[in-house]
């Protein structure tokens, strides 16, 4: 063991990285995130390392070195953003450049010709990269033992509370939540684009839906609204509990339904236990994706290291277009985003009922890729790239959803809603239109009574259960946060609700 630890250092400072990024964004990066990011930096330290070996003949030395620049590659992009957050922009690349290259290129001549024995400093790094890694991975660790053990907490508190009954017969209707990204209400639309979404409403009616013309999300992120849904509760603990210990899919589970999700390019967004995970793609233990476009933490780990140089100077590299790169990313989620209309449909039939399907497009979400006949067009214009985006999932759910229904042996509940509004538009980011959203109910008539045009997202599977479970549950009193933290979720930041429903 003595033997191998002072070999382990650069490995060490590959690692730390990401997982001290990570712990920073702890709330919203699941561990499976992490996979990918943790296998390709290790790779990279293991090639840089042997490369070294086979140019100098030294093996302690040129760990050091490896050592050096995974530093410089995950440390640049901090530095960079920590000085134009400081300075507002004062640096720019290349001096920021000469400075790392300066005081590199002095390292390595220190290393290389004027350092006689490496190990003492092999011995210092190993130790320091130890110590930093440990606490880091610690830490991780540590929030997912306590988000679990909280789960088990959070589900014996509801076992107390709800008063489900236990069917005589073992027919249950099939769930299905289908969660459009970012899909803003019709009012809003009208108000905000000039767009009218009439049609989509009046299709959606026709088939039987409830259409809450002045929804509005609990909260302004995916993460946090989605998850204030399946708890149907308020974010009352700076904890973002993980779905699967939640009161939807324990509630569920206790009647014997399956969970089945899909892939999409949010990767590390939700933790279910699901029974099923559709993807187009081969997942490592059904859970990480290896072969899939970039996520959002291996972007955010990417900006924050040397390799924002690419973001920010595309020429950098001769031959590299970063605009053709994103283009292939953008078309797998096009592929990603049919895929899941089309195994929606198939669903009924293909999937023993009871069950509960969470379908989460990433549309109108960012990238606006879709023209409103389906085909593949990346619209850099966001104001028309959102309304385009909104055009092509409102004709295909409306299909699909239809087929759901005609394929369904028992009435399903379906569940149509967006987490907040628009993103990625800065000509259009206001609070007022970030909180409204579609939110859309096909349920039963008895349902559709306590069902109201303002109702919030926190309420949605109250009413649900009570007519469907015989539970009691109280509806909560409807606020919309437009704030991202725990401590910021307070009556001064909760947007009030000016939309008026039209009358029928």
């Amino acid at each position: 063991m003595k033997k191998i630890l002072p070999y382990l250092h650069p490995f060490l400072f590959a690692l730390y990285p990401i997982f001290e990024l990570r712990n920073f964004n702890i709330a919203y990066v699941d561990s499976a995130a992490l996979a990918r990011p943790i296998l390709l930096s290790l790779l990279g330290a293991a090639l840089i390392w042997i490369i070294l070996r086979l140019l100098t003949k030294e093996w302690q030395k040129s760990g050091i070195v490896t050592t050096l620049i995974v530093i410089v590659f995950f440390s640049y992009g901090h530095v960079f953003l920590e000085i134009q957050s400081t300075f507002g922009g004062m640096i720019r690349h290349r001096y920021l450049l000469l400075i790392f290259g300066m005081l590199f290129a002095l390292a390595v001549w220190f290393i290389f010709w004027r350092m006689k024995s490496a190990q003492t400093l092999v011995n210092f790094l190993t130790a320091a990269g130890a110590l930093l890694t440990i606490f880091s991975v610690a830490r991780s660790v540590q929030h997912d033992v306590a988000v679990y053990q909280s789960g088990r907490e959070v589900r014996a508190a509801m076992e107390s509370y709800r008063k489900a009954s236990q069917p005589n017969v073992g027919e249950r209707p099939d769930v299905y939540v289908i969660l459009l990204d970012a899909h803003t209400s019709a009012y809003a639309l009208e108000k905000y684009f000039n767009y009218d979404e009439s049609a989509f409403t009046k299709k959606l009616e026709g088939l039987g839906f409830y259409v809450a013309q002045c929804a509005q999300s609990n909260y302004p992120a995916t993460k946090l609204s989605v998850t204030s849904t399946f708890y149907a509760d308020y974010h009352r603990e700076d904890t973002l509990f993980p779905l699967y210990s939640s009161l939807v899919v324990e509630t569920l589970r206790s009647q014997g339904y399956r969970i089945v999700t899909f892939e999409n390019r949010s990767q590390g967004h939700f933790s279910f236990g699901e029974d099923a995970r559709l993807s187009r793609n081969q997942l490592l233990a059904g859970k990480v994706d290896l072969t899939g476009g970039l996520s959002e933490f291996e972007f955010q780990l990417l900006e924050t290291s040397l390799a924002r140089l690419v973001f920010d100077i595309p020429t950098l590299i001769p031959g590299f277009d970063l605009a053709q790169q994103k283009e292939t990313e953008f078309y797998e989620h096009y592929q990603q985003t049919y895929f899941i209309l089309d195994e929606l449909k198939r669903l009924p039939d293909e999937v023993e009922s009871p069950k509960l399907v969470f379908a989460h497009f990433l549309v109108p979400h960012p990238p606006f890729i879709f023209t409103p006949e389906g085909k593949f067009h990346w619209n850099e214009n966001e104001a028309d790239g959102y309304v385009s985006n909104v055009e092509f999932i409102d004709a295909q759910i409306t299909g699909v959803v239809e087929e759901i229904i005609a394929r369904s042996k028992i009435p399903p509940v379906i569940l149509i809603m967006g987490d907040h509004g628009p993103s990625g538009v800065p000509s259009k980011d206001q609070p007022a239109l970030r909180m409204s959203i579609l939110n859309a109910y096909y349920v039963s008539a008895a349902a559709k009574k306590d069902l109201y045009p303002a109702i919030t997202p926190v309420n949605s599977f109250r009413v649900i259960f009570n007519h469907y479970f015989g539970t009691e549950y109280p509806l909560l009193e409807d606020f919309a946060y437009h704030a991202g933290r725990f401590s910021e979720f307070t009556l001064e930041n909760a947007v009030k609700n000016e939309c008026a429903p039209s009358s029928k």
